[in-house]
């Protein structure tokens, strides 16, 4: 079966809200403080500070993608040094969707996708739109490659992997 696009997408610019907010009242607030008391112009290294963390926080944001394909989650991240995370979706085991009220009224919502990887035992794609329905699609190409690929998963409860629930009786 050959690996179709499914989804390809970043979070939202909401998810940096407070960085942003917070580099635009470092201007004014540095004006009125240069203004109002006698200080010396750093005051104006608060505005570069602010700058500087909303365009870092903005920067990671456009270089973090996910990719979502028939057979794999891709996580791609990185600034200076591109980092690709490939996730074969028969190894997610788990979906959540976390969605508190700040992200129901801009319509977003988080997936929190647990898995069976050792290298990477879960995934957060965060301030994704709901329109997508993003999280029913995954959980469908989910489904369908586990049931190509064969896999099934085990649950094994009990203190002892392997141990029946009454063992310690039969003594």
């Amino acid at each position: 079966m050959p690996e179709e696009p499914i989804w390809k997408g970043a979070s939202s610019h909401w998810k940096n809200f407070r960085a942003y907010l917070l580099s635009s009242l470092t201007v004014p607030l540095s004006i009125w403080l240069n203004f109002s008391a006698t200080t010396s112009p750093w005051i104006y290294l608060l505005v570069l500070i602010g700058a500087v963390y909303a365009f870092w926080r903005w920067l990671t944001l456009i270089t973090t993608s996910y990719q979502i394909t028939n057979e794999r989650l891709i996580t791609t991240t990185g600034i200076l040094t591109k980092v690709t995370n490939p996730l074969e979706l028969y190894r997610v085991r788990d979906l959540q969707i976390i969605q508190p009220l700040w992200l129901r009224i801009l319509k977003l919502h988080n997936i929190h996708i647990i898995t069976t990887d050792a290298s990477t035992a879960e995934v957060i794609m965060d301030y994704i739109p709901t329109s997508l329905e993003l999280a029913e699609k995954l959980r469908a190409s989910i489904e369908a490659c586990r049931k190509v690929k064969g896999v099934r998963s085990l649950d094994i409860t009990g203190e002892h992997a392997g141990d029946h629930p009454d063992a310690h009786l039969a003594g």
